[in-house]
């Protein structure tokens, strides 16, 4: 039986925390990363019933999509007329996707990553869902040295939110509660009873 904790379902962003984590932890290794085929998406069930909903209403109003068929083509027609650009739709966009617009990260369908030898399951969800990640969970980082804390809590610290910023406490030489941009909470200690660090500068022997 193999248990790995934690484990964590992102909406797209999977690929992305795989970066920010690596970069975070400096003994941070990443096992494994597998995607999802090019072109996989996310499949947003509510968008789906709200669709479904527009049909049932304007079906009981007389219309469907023959009308909504026709509606299209006589726009299109019209731009023909008027030496307008009729462009393809892209999603709910009329404009064409440009030609150098970088191209976007795969979905992640698992990826694990080990981080003080505890491995990190990381994957996108296939389907949006109305949960996402709060302080009620956090990942816990003990660490060693003061050095290591600060890398560490700066890099998490980009573009989110200190739940405690970080300082010494009662029961902590340095301490920090980060929310990261993805909403994943870390609370990350350098303990009261961790070693002291040398701080005594090296001197050359007095010969004289």
């Amino acid at each position: 039986m193999t248990l790995c904790l934690p484990f964590l379902m992102f909406q797209g962003r999977a690929a992305e925390a795989v970066e920010l984590y690596l970069e975070a932890f400096p003994d941070a290794e990443l096992l494994e990363m597998q995607h999802h085929p090019e072109g996989t998406e996310i499949l947003d069930l509510s968008a789906e019933v709200d669709e479904d909903l527009g049909e049932k209403d304007a079906a009981d109003d007389g219309e469907g999509p023959e009308e909504d068929e026709a509606s299209d083509a006589e726009g299109e027609t019209a731009a023909e007329d008027s030496g307008e650009e009729a462009h393809p739709r892209t999603g709910s966009d009329l404009a064409p996707v440009p030609a150098d617009a970088p191209e976007p990260h795969r979905l992640v369908a698992s990826a694990q990553i080990t981080i003080g030898g505890q491995v990190l399951m990381i994957q996108d969800s296939l389907v949006t869902h109305e949960f996402g990640f709060t302080p009620s969970t956090s990942i816990a980082v003990v660490v060693e040295s003061s050095g290591e804390f600060d890398g560490i809590v700066s890099v998490l610290a980009q573009e989110g939110t200190f739940l405690m910023e970080p300082g010494d406490y009662d029961f902590a030489k340095n301490f920090a509660w980060i929310q990261d941009r993805f909403g994943v909470c870390w609370q990350v200690n350098h303990p009261l009873s961790a070693p002291e660090e040398e701080t005594a500068q090296t001197k050359a022997p007095d010969w004289g």
